[in-house]
């Protein structure tokens, strides 16, 4: 029952799509269903009212049928999920049956069949589009046969010819044309998931290192600067780890800067599996890293700090011997809170300069001076 009460799913854009076109061409059936009423006020049609509520019934329930199809999402197995030409040919074989009880008006009802062959537009090529033109032709050309053999005072065959030769020559010049339509369609829709692409990846060029893949410097200060707006309306805890690595000049000088950007890369890589989800690391510049954490105490903070100081040092970089190792020095302070950004690094590089200062390959920590207070007190 959900199903009719929620036509849409919410969580498939996709499917969503082929049931807007799929109501779309339901409307259409609607649309006959008001002419062919007239028709019956009019005396136009052959059919009693109750044989036409038995036909138009008929291919509602087949229109039923591809809605749950879709809806239920047992379309995607299809070649076509949209399943276009299994409702254009239901939607020819209705249009060829109203056209077939209908004397004195066919030709005006062929043109309400123009409607159904544009939703080839969704899919079709010019090959589809010129097959289906036969087989729409074709379907015509039987329904005059069968009015010649069953009722040939309603047939005058001039007429019949001359509408035959109108119709194919216009479905067959229609064919070209939708067709044309639906290649540019296909070609607005590569050419906007190409912009989408170009538009995704400038994106992460504008965020991202291009040598480690983490963020740069622009956007880690953005990303401070909203962790500062949040920490200064609810009083939540962030912490600045930012690290060094050690001598590293020496190993651009020895190896090269090739492999020297080798060691960077894996060096972020392998630390990046000590942080949480939560926590952002950026480029702060040359070998200079920064981790942002996130509601995290000071403690927290050292214990991360010394988890990536560990890694650090154990990492095996391929293509130099088991005895290299890169270390790190790292400094960590905590935000108080209405400080300034610049303030709060700062501090947290004179926490990393002491690091330095007092042998590398350790962690210091310096706190706000609030912090100094409660720690005495």
């Amino acid at each position: 029952m959900r199903i009719f009460l929620n036509p849409f799913p919410e969580d498939d854009p996709k499917q969503a799509l082929r049931l807007r076109r799929f109501f779309m061409g339901l409307g259409t059936y609607f649309l006959w269903l008001f002419l062919i009423i007239y028709c019956h006020i009019l005396d136009f049609i052959r059919l009693a009212p109750r044989e036409t509520a038995l036909i138009y019934g008929f291919f509602l329930f087949i229109n039923l049928v591809f809605y749950l199809l879709i809806r239920t999402g047992a379309n995607k197995r299809f070649s076509d999920p949209s399943m276009t030409l299994a409702q254009m040919v239901t939607g020819t074989i209705a249009a060829m049956t109203i056209i077939y009880f209908t004397d004195r008006i066919r030709a005006l009802m062929l043109f309400i069949y123009f409607v159904t062959f544009i939703f080839g537009t969704f899919r079709f090529n010019i090959r589809q589009y010129l097959a289906f033109a036969l087989f729409a032709l074709c379907s015509y050309g039987l329904v005059v046969l069968l009015l010649f053999y069953n009722y040939p005072a309603t047939v005058e065959p001039k007429i019949e010819i001359l509408q035959f030769i109108i119709f194919g020559a216009v479905i067959f010049w229609f064919s070209f044309i939708c067709s044309y339509i639906s290649n540019l369609r296909s070609r607005i829709s590569t050419a906007n998931r190409e912009l989408t692409d170009a538009l995704q990846t400038i994106e992460t060029i504008a965020i991202r290192d291009d040598l480690t893949g983490v963020y740069n410097r622009r956007h880690m200060f953005t990303e401070i600067q909203r962790g500062k707006s949040i920490a200064d309306r609810t009083g939540m805890p962030i912490a600045i780890v930012i690290f060094d690595l050690d001598h590293f000049k020496w190993a651009n000088d020895a190896f090269g800067h090739q492999k020297g950007d080798h060691i960077l890369k894996q060096l972020v890589h392998e630390i990046k599996r000590e942080l949480r989800e939560t926590d952002i690391i950026a480029r702060y510049g040359g070998e200079e890293f920064l981790v942002i954490m996130f509601d995290a105490d000071i403690d927290g903070a050292k214990e991360c700090g010394e988890r990536i100081r560990k890694r650090a040092e154990s990492i095996r970089y391929a293509g130099f011997s088991d005895t290299f190792r890169v270390t790190i020095s790292i400094g960590i302070t905590m935000y108080r809170p209405a400080e300034s950004i610049d303030k709060m690094i700062h501090r947290a590089d004179n926490a990393l300069y002491r690091a330095k200062a007092n042998g590398r390959n350790r962690t210091e920590v310096e706190l706000p001076e609030s912090e100094y207070v409660n720690k005495k007190s």
